[in-house]
């Protein structure tokens, strides 16, 4: 009894480990290519959360090194009164990054619809490549997404152990994210433009 005890215990201990360094051990390219893809993320009262600020922040980084063709940044208005790309847009300007660069995906207020219109606008331009940019834990479950969609995509994030370790409650949160991802991506498949097909 108190082997299986134990052994329970410690399998309670570690899953949450395994699972965690799993969602932050996706290889990750820092590289060139047609497009680079921001993903919005929820801003309250139109103010910039962290976790949106460290993706704009690598963006900026990428875009300093590589000669992206687009920037597309993408999100609806889900918890502001501008649209999550708005007020990216806004950021970036205020960063230096040109104006003529930037693409607006202003529509999406999920992961799957990001990717989704992200991916009409990719084939509006006729590009080949894009590299999307997100947070770490968030890096899975947006190549699950791709794949479904057959967006030829590659991943970025940043990722060290400061970094990582602030994201430890969205890491547990994509269980629940990855459950309702399904039902978004079985939406598509019924929808009459939908780019899967």
């Amino acid at each position: 009894m108190d082997i299986f005890l134990y052994g329970l215990i410690g399998a309670i201990l570690v899953l949450p480990a395994v699972y965690f360094i799993w969602m932050h051990s996706f290889p990750l390219k820092r590289k060139d290519a047609d497009a680079l893809i921001i993903l919005g993320y929820k801003c309250n009262d139109d103010l910039i959360h962290p976790l949106l600020k460290e993706r704009l922040d690598t963006a900026i980084e990428l875009v300093e090194k590589y000669h992206y063709k687009a920037i597309i940044l993408s999100g609806g208005a889900v918890a502001s009164s501008k649209t999550e790309a708005e007020i990216m847009c806004s950021y970036l300007l205020e960063q230096g990054i040109p104006e003529e660069k930037i693409l607006l995906e202003a529509e999406s207020r999920n992961t799957v619809f990001n990717i989704q219109n992200c991916k009409r606008i990719f084939m509006q331009y006729d590009f080949k490549t894009c590299l999307l940019v997100s947070n770490s834990f968030h890096i899975r479950r947006m190549k699950y997404i791709t794949h479904a969609v057959e967006l030829p995509a590659s991943f970025y994030a940043k990722r060290n152990f400061q970094t990582v370790i602030k994201q430890l409650k969205p890491t547990m949160d994509e269980i629940r994210a990855f459950r309702l991802t399904l039902p978004w991506l079985d939406k598509l498949k019924d929808t009459k433009d939908n780019i899967i097909s």
